[in-house]
């Protein structure tokens, strides 16, 4: 079974919705950033997806490039916010994301 580009388009949708909703219904940082986790890596699916499906030449996949460089690049956003998301988290004693906005330095 051959998947098309509209197949990786509504996959890429669906773990989109399923990102944007998880950020807007977690109450801890952490599934916060899980689900903004979500949210980057759907265009990486529809990028990738795309590339794969374009014309039956011999083209070199760039697509797969770029994908595994957004990848990198979303779990090094995803570290750098578990980590903001520590230190908030020692210096507040407790783990709510609305509470983020009374860290001060």
């Amino acid at each position: 079974m051959n998947a098309g580009p509209g197949q990786y388009g509504v996959l890429s949708t669906l773990v989109f919705a399923i990102g944007l909703f998880g950020v807007l219904n977690r109450r801890t940082p952490f599934g916060v950033i899980a689900a903004l986790f979500l949210t980057f890596l759907a265009p990486v699916i529809a990028l990738a997806g795309f590339a794969h499906t374009g014309s039956g030449t011999s083209v070199p996949p760039v697509g797969d490039a770029f994908g595994l460089l957004a990848v990198m690049a979303a779990c090094a956003q995803f570290a750098a916010g578990i980590g903001l998301v520590l230190l908030a988290r020692r210096r507040l004693g407790r783990e709510v994301a609305d509470d983020i906005n009374d860290v001060t330095g």
